[in-house]
């Protein structure tokens, strides 16, 4: 898919997701899919809307904002998507190019960080990507202890299914 796209339509059955440069063909997309569909604006600047959702027919907002978005690039953003813990949000960076084993200013892996927020399906994303299950962060943990250390057992089940850690 195109790095150049902005807006990102998923289908209500999660499916698919196609790029847009203009807000008009995403909405058009979203509303021809129906209720369920979801529209990220990849570019949302702050207090912007960065999802939007069709209910009854009608694209509304779903609850979760830009943060200047575009200003730092596209790998800072897919991190901070992870961090707000929606799925459709972390898979419209990762069509709009963004590397899945991207890490933060200090070394953190984003399947470190999609273990943090404690949602598995972004975990689940980000594997079926190509995420490193054996990434270190700068303290030499992998995403599989930091999981156990927090007691998400669905979390490190997942990593553990993705492959051995170094050494076992």
């Amino acid at each position: 898919m195109s790095k150049a796209y902005r807006y990102f339509v998923r289908s209500p059955d999660g499916r698919a997701m196609y790029g847009f440069h203009e807000e008009e063909g995403a909405h058009t997309a979203a509303l021809a899919y129906g209720d369920g569909a979801l529209i990220v604006d990849t570019l949302a600047q702050a207090y912007r809307p960065m999802l939007q959702e069709v209910v009854d027919g009608t694209i509304v907002y779903a609850g979760y904002g830009g943060w200047d978005t575009g200003r730092f690039g596209v790998d800072r953003d897919f991190i901070e998507a992870i961090k707000k813990g929606h799925a459709v949000i972390v898979a419209a960076f990762l069509a709009k190019g963004a590397d899945v084993n991207a890490r933060d200013a200090h070394g953190g892996p984003a399947l470190h960080w999609a273990v943090g927020t404690g949602k598995s399906e972004i975990v689940a994303l980000l594997l079926e990507h190509g995420a490193d299950p054996r990434a270190k962060d700068r303290h030499g943990a992998t995403a599989l202890e930091l999981a156990r250390k927090r007691g998400r057992e669905d979390i490190a089940a997942l990593l553990e299914a993705a492959g051995p850690e170094e050494g076992a």
